[in-house]
């Protein structure tokens, strides 16, 4: 019985060792964190120059796709896949937050804007708040579906809210192309919710 046993423990053992050879030289599999990039733009008006009031820019709503860490991927059959080697460098929401509020302070010409919960005690004039739908790259366009609402907090109205779509090419095969495209829809979609808040302001009595 010995006999029969011993050379399929040794088959075992032998098994055993390639395995653990084979995994120290793979290693771990490694990722690459990507951070999106701030796009500068040109004031679209003044009319906020001398606003004293605060525009509030709520916390990002991400989809249940986009909220883990991994870049999000479209696939032939319409459908998505989240990579585990190319990772946003922090969370997706808290990213497009700090960048649109860095684009509308420049597109807006005032400091007065800030990501939540705001300054302890601003006076809340305007709030912005995104729901980001769709973020994703397919290795040829970057799609982004996002709809944006503008509130008055004073006389506790929504202004106007809208769907914000946008397909562009990447230019590069690469994540960096990837990357690149989306921090220009991030950049495209702070205009427009620039323009949004401009319109609003300007249809409010007390700013004519």
């Amino acid at each position: 019985m010995n006999r029969r046993l011993c050379p399929r423990f040794l088959c075992l053992c032998l098994a055993a060792l390639c395995l653990f050879l084979l995994s120290a030289c793979l290693g771990p599999v490694a990722t690459t964190l990507h951070t999106l990039q701030p796009v500068r733009q040109q004031p679209l008006a003044r009319d906020f120059a001398d606003f004293s009031e605060l525009i509030l820019l709520m916390p990002v709503q991400l989809a249940p796709q986009l909220q883990g860490r991994g870049l999000v991927d479209r696939l032939l059959n319409n459908t998505t896949h989240a990579s585990t080697t190319h990772l946003w460098s922090g969370a997706l929401d808290e990213q497009i937050g700090q960048l649109m509020v860095s684009g509308l302070r420049d597109l807006l010409a005032t400091d007065n804007v800030a990501l939540y919960p705001g300054p302890r005690f601003g006076r809340i004039r305007y709030q912005l708040e995104i729901e980001l739908n769709e973020f994703s790259g397919d290795g040829q366009a970057f799609a982004i579906v996002a709809v944006y609402t503008v509130s008055d907090n004073v006389a506790k109205a929504i202004l106007t809210r809208k769907t914000f779509r946008q397909t562009r090419i990447i230019d590069k095969p690469d994540y960096s192309g990837y990357v690149a495209s989306a921090s220009q829809a991030i950049a495209d979609l702070s205009a427009e919710t620039a323009t949004a808040l401009l319109a609003a302001h300007r249809s409010q009595p007390a700013a004519r």
